[in-house]
């Protein structure tokens, strides 16, 4: 029996409550994907979050809040940050800002850094927790370090076990991928990781320049948000990308109906070739495809635009 799952309830919300106000590590899902949410204010429920996961101490977390009010109890918020907030919060975009001298977030939880990257998920259910603990929440990718991200409690499961206190399960993530992460900390203003919000539209927003920051190979830096190392979202079976036809001993995550093939296994992102699909479906196929622990997993060639460029960010860094 699977006692640290347990559906989204009343009940299940205080356990959830009264578990993070004592240094335990909850399961949670965002709109993006599920996180194993922690107390960013107890360097002991940091620590468990990055033994339990094997993340690098160098790598800090995301910190969820419930209202632009209290990001800006441990975030300086200047005119272009906040009409970022007021046009897309709630919702799946991460801004790094300069971090405020605070109790709620200890160091720790931000690697250290002078700067924090905070965001609002969509879900009434993590704003409900963050309103009754009356601080925010770390809550980073609920999957170990490096691996394809969860976006349902099973994913959860899989990688943590009984090792995580408790998993609410709350069906599968509305998006399936990550949040789009924007450093507002110098200028111009920097997108580290492609996500749900596409680039243009924060463009278009701020009337302003945007860089694009692309990890690169045997560079060593010290990031400033998640998102920024070279090998991420990877299954444990090697995989490549944009082939049209699979080799006997490959997995095959198809796009589209153009590739015709009977190949098995295969799984398709999206028959029609809609991309919000694909990328609803992307990190819950390569989990399924990597189970049959074939030679490879080979990837149809996906469109390049709209959130098909951050299907193919995944991509690329899971491929390196």
């Amino acid at each position: 029996m699977r006692h640290n799952i347990k559906l989204e309830s009343d009940s299940s919300f205080k356990e959830a409550v009264s578990l993070l106000r004592n240094d335990k590590l909850v399961g949670l899902k965002t709109e993006t994907v599920y996180g194993v949410a922690c107390d960013p204010s107890s360097i002991l429920a940091i620590k468990k979050v990055y033994e339990l996961k094997n993340r690098p101490k160098f790598n800090p977390l995301i910190i969820h809040v419930n209202s632009i009010q209290q990001a800006e109890k441990i975030a300086f918020i200047n005119e272009d940050s906040r009409l970022v907030m007021e046009e897309f919060w709630p919702g799946p975009i991460t801004l790094i800002l300069p971090k405020k001298k605070n109790l709620l977030v200890h160091d720790f939880a931000v690697s250290g850094l002078e700067t924090i990257a905070v965001r609002h998920p969509e879900s009434t259910f993590i704003n409900k927790i963050i309103t009754k603990l009356e601080k925010p929440l770390a809550a980073p990718s609920a999957n170990e370090s490096g691996y394809i991200s969860p976006t349902d409690a099973e994913h959860v499961f899989d990688s943590f076990g009984k090792k995580i206190d408790l998993v609410i399960n709350s069906g599968r993530a509305k998006y399936g991928l990550e949040s789009t992460i924007l450093d507002m900390t110098s200028k111009p203003y920097e997108i580290k990781r492609f996500g749900v919000i596409d680039t243009n539209l924060i463009k278009n927003k701020l009337g302003k320049k945007i860089k694009i920051f692309y990890p690169k190979k045997n560079k060593i830096f010290k990031p400033n948000s998640p998102g920024q190392m070279l090998k991420h979202y990877a299954p444990k079976t090697p995989l490549k990308i944009n082939i049209n036809s699979p080799n006997s001993d490959d997995a095959f995550l198809n796009f589209g109906s153009e590739i015709i093939t009977f190949h098995k296994p295969t799984l398709n992102l999206s028959k029609s070739s809609n991309l919000n699909e694909a990328a609803f479906n992307l990190f819950f196929f390569l989990r399924k495809l990597d189970k049959y622990n074939k030679k490879r997993i080979v990837v149809a060639p996906i469109p390049n635009n709209g959130i098909g460029k951050t299907i193919n960010e995944r991509l690329q860094r899971a491929s390196s």
